[in-house]
């Protein structure tokens, strides 16, 4: 075989990414790339002299993915309850470490938003629920309904909601892509067994405390032979019976926390059951709003950035009216 043969036949045999079919949800981790923008740019002003790189790096994102994003419903999702929300009350150190995010941050944060509304495109956010559980809520919501979804997000914890064949977890400025034999084969065990292992391993990222000595690995060791954590703590001594290092140690601290553990399970495990999100149809790109060019201007866009945008924008609203043609 000559060798543009083999290379040939080597690129044949690489993996394509998975790319999502028309009708896919897509539910956007909106804050990953909000603070990616941030520590990028900080407060680069904008053409009115106030702190806007967030708003210019989250829009030159956009402009980078969204066009690929498929017709379907589209959904941005923000965080307003990481000092407020019920997983602060269940567990006060819960996210404590975290300093608040800067006040030019948080007015940038606001702009966006507004960004988005005058794109026509779905964002949301609660005081009682974290972004991650309005898009697992969302997720539940389309699967109910056959519908596939893509997440955009760098999130571990949402690797819980790509439950489906058709499932994706994208991060589009990394560009990488998991579907869900992807992410059981990364972490070894299923995506519905992740907040288990988060609640036994810890999150430090979230300040949740796990067992003393357990890790990923031991913890998903644990529950690919065990089924679960309800199971784990149901039975401590069949950690006895799993292939992990100090078996006997972990298995006397299970049945001394079997507590600990369920309050952090109660902080890993994504709610799938918000009220109030919007149906399905009320998801779907409208397409700019009238007066979207000045609202731009007004929001501090620049103007390369607008005419781009806005054609994006109607491009993708166009798309979900092809759909629905007969």
């Amino acid at each position: 075989m000559t060798a543009s043969a083999t290379a040939r036949a080597a690129a044949r045999a690489v993996p394509r990414p998975a790319s999502p079919a028309p009708g896919t949800a897509t539910l956007v981790d909106s804050s990953i790339f909000v603070f990616r923008a941030w520590f990028s740019r900080g407060e680069q002003p904008d053409a009115h002299g106030r702190p806007g790189g967030a708003v210019h790096g989250f829009v030159h994102s956009l402009c980078q993915w969204l066009p690929a994003v498929p017709p379907g419903p589209v959904a941005f999702a923000f965080d307003t309850s990481l000092r407020s929300g019920f997983r602060h009350r269940l567990h006060p150190a819960y996210k404590a470490h975290r300093p608040p995010a800067p006040e030019a941050l948080r007015e940038q944060f606001g702009r966006i938003r507004e960004l988005l509304d005058c794109l026509g495109l779905a964002q949301l956010a609660h005081s009682e629920f974290e972004a991650d559980d309005l898009i697992a809520t969302l997720a539940a919501a389309a699967r109910r309904q056959g519908v596939p979804v893509q997440v955009m997000s760098a999130d571990k914890d949402l690797a819980q909601v790509i439950l489906g064949d058709g499932d994706l977890l994208r991060d589009p400025e990394r560009g990488t892509t998991a579907t869900r034999r992807d992410i059981e084969r990364r972490l070894r065990i299923r995506p519905e067994q992740v907040a288990d292992m988060l609640a036994l391993a810890g999150d430090r990222s979230d300040n949740v405390t796990g067992l003393v000595g357990v890790g990923p690995a031991t913890a998903a060791r644990m529950l690919r032979r065990l089924g679960d954590l309800e199971a784990i703590l149901a039975d401590p001594q069949a950690i006895r019976g799993c292939a992990i290092r100090s078996a006997a140690r972990i298995a006397e601290q299970v049945a001394l926390e079997g507590a600990a553990l369920r309050l952090a399970r109660q902080l890993t495990g994504l709610v799938t059951d918000v009220p109030g999100l919007p149906a399905h149809p009320e998801l779907l790109p409208r397409g700019p709003l009238p007066g979207a060019r000045e609202c731009l201007e007004e929001l501090g866009v620049a103007r390369p950035y607008q005419s781009r945008l806005l054609l994006i924008a109607e491009d993708l609203a166009e798309g979900h009216r092809r759909m629905a043609r007969p």
